[in-house]
């Protein structure tokens, strides 16, 4: 099993902002955490339920993989790209990530290619290849809209 610890981001900082981590515990599986981060800017808190999801460490023949989600009332998309980010690049190769997406991004993927949207070029940036968008979610049990990437190994 790989450890991505994403604890360590607590009290990450860009800019006058800052993530804290309030919740961090067990998933469906033992391999799993899911986690929500809030957001801080000048020690004050915007916005409480900020980044959260779900991390997979991997067992076995199943890859790690994180998914994250950021709160759709928050606009500045520099601010959430930054943040998340740091994430990413705490995946190990041979893993994927899914970035949950609002219904505007929803409405640009109907015109744009993943690749060229500021989610997409984010998880390019991060080494990420292979993008899919899940704007129809398997079985409607997968949650919400959502690119992906791959990252080789």
């Amino acid at each position: 099993m790989i450890v991505m610890d994403i604890r360590k981001l607590d009290g990450y900082k860009y800019k006058n902002y800052f993530i804290k981590l309030i919740k961090f515990e067990k998933g469906r599986f033992k391999e799993e955490r899911n986690f929500i981060f809030s957001l801080y800017k000048d020690n004050e808190i915007i916005e409480e339920f900020f980044l959260y999801g779900k991390i997979f460490f991997g067992r076995e023949y199943y890859r790690p993989w994180l998914e994250i989600a950021y709160n759709e009332k928050f606009k500045n998309y520099e601010i959430v790209m930054n943040f998340i980010k740091p994430f990413l690049e705490l995946m190990p190769n041979n893993c994927h990530v899914m970035i949950n997406y609002d219904f505007s991004m929803y409405k640009i993927l109907l015109y744009k290619q993943p690749e060229e949207t500021w989610i997409g070029k984010l998880l390019l940036s991060c080494g990420f290849k292979n993008l899919k968008n899940w704007y129809i979610p398997e079985g409607y049990k997968e949650g919400f809209y959502k690119l992906q990437g791959e990252k080789g190994g």
